[in-house]
């Protein structure tokens, strides 16, 4: 490592805050602890022309910890800590089931508040490798200006997978708790590396809702997936969510009343609700629910007719095929009675009837469990299935290890 000048930098030296995830911890040990080398150095730079803003926040971490009752001696070591990750070898951030469980918390400051103590443990040194620093991190996120996610691949978007909500959405939502104002959130996109650049958070989920969950071209194609197409919609919804609890003004009003066009109105004329009846109902059901829990949350203005239709929808999914018993409303009592009163009394008391018989099934007294009637599976059948597979593979690679091996001699002749 070498420490650049004032001078050739041309500008104030740029603190840094590193959350690593839980796989970069394990494979790149070594190159955290460099970025923790290089924040002590920058911090010890001085006479810097252009000013040091690692230096001055080092200073203010060190009194804020001071603050907290931090012997001195302790603060000073500690403030130019800046790589954090999971507490006890976590590999999440343990905000995820919490976020989703939307009768389990009333204020975002809870989820902030879990993410930092879940979130806190720094990976600098050898001697202080994965050790919990209660308020360090809270101390360092002090002056946070932006949150940057790195992007190197095509396979993930913000939509797409859980984890980018879960670690830079946390990320946002801890900093806007701790500063009091919403940091601006950029993907640094490194997929074309000829065409490298800084994309922000809105713009890219904008792009990849129209080019996936709002193209009807893409609709179509998964729908001819089966059920297990149906899922990934599901988990783009719940994302969709993810986002709406730690980055708010991503989401915006349209975004969900699309969705709620889409594939509660069927606005393209696609068949959206008879391909989810038939291929996974269970899909639609949690749909359903995640729009409602954002509505009762108030994450979502929906109109009183968009949420009659959706508990219209979920509640007769429920009374169709049975209640998934796990899920958005699966344990979520709040939104279960938000969701029956907006039902005609029937239909509530019948949903209701479902989730108790759910409840009952799934109780320690009952080892079978259920699952939705177009989901159901005989276990036996299965195990034959897959013993009769595992003959046919075995019996194949049998048959491809002997023609090798008659190739081979017929080489060895032939030479």
């Amino acid at each position: 490592l070498r420490l650049l000048p004032s001078e050739q930098l041309g500008r104030p030296r740029v603190d840094v805050i590193v959350q690593t995830s839980g796989q970069f911890r394990d494979l790149a040990a070594s190159r955290l602890a460099l970025i923790s080398r290089a924040v002590e150095m920058a911090a010890a730079a001085t006479a810097d022309r252009y000013g040091n803003r690692v230096a001055e926040s080092t200073v203010e971490t060190d009194r804020l910890l001071v603050e907290q009752g931090v012997s001195p001696k302790d603060a000073r070591e500690m403030s130019t800590q800046r790589v954090f990750g999971g507490v006890n070898g976590m590999y999440g951030t343990g905000i995820q089931d919490m976020i989703t469980s939307g009768d389990k918390w009333t204020d975002e400051q809870e989820i902030a508040d879990a993410y930092i103590n879940n979130m806190g443990a720094v990976y600098g040194s050898d001697e202080e490798w994965g050790e919990m620093k209660a308020g360090l991190l809270r101390a360092v996120l002090h002056n946070t200006d932006a949150v940057v996610q790195p992007r190197q691949s095509n396979t993930w978007g913000a939509l797409s997978l859980d984890h980018v909500y879960e670690f830079m959405g946390g990320m946002n939502l801890a900093v806007r708790n701790v500063t009091g104002k919403d940091p601006d959130a950029y993907f640094a996109d490194y997929r074309n590396r000829n065409n490298v650049k800084m994309q922000e958070l809105k713009e890219a989920i904008g792009v990849e809702s129209r080019a996936t969950i709002f193209n009807p071209e893409y609709v179509k194609e998964v729908m001819k997936g089966g059920a297990s197409s149906a899922s990934q919609i599901t988990e783009v919804v719940t994302n969709t969510y993810g986002w709406n609890v730690t980055k708010p003004d991503v989401i915006d009003k349209e975004m969900w009343d699309r969705i709620y066009d889409v594939y509660v109105e069927d606005s393209y004329g696609l068949g959206t609700e008879q391909f989810f009846r038939q291929q996974n109902p269970a899909a639609l059901q949690e749909i359903t629910a995640v729009m409602l829990e954002t509505a009762r949350k108030g994450m979502w203005k929906a109109s009183e007719q968009q949420l009659n239709t959706l508990a219209s929808l979920h509640t007769e999914l429920v009374e169709e095929f049975g209640s998934t018993g796990s899920g958005f409303s699966g344990g979520n009592a709040k939104l279960q009675e938000f969701i029956a009163g907006r039902v005609a009394p029937q239909h509530a008391a019948a949903y209701k009837q479902q989730i108790q018989t759910m409840k009952t099934v799934q109780s320690p007294d009952n080892k079978n469990g259920m699952v939705l009637k177009k989901d159901e599976v005989s276990s036996g059948e299965q195990g034959r299935k897959n013993a009769l597979n595992g003959v046919w593979i075995a019996g194949g690679v049998l048959v491809l290890f002997v023609v090798l091996l008659l190739v081979l001699r017929k080489k060895r002749k032939d030479n």
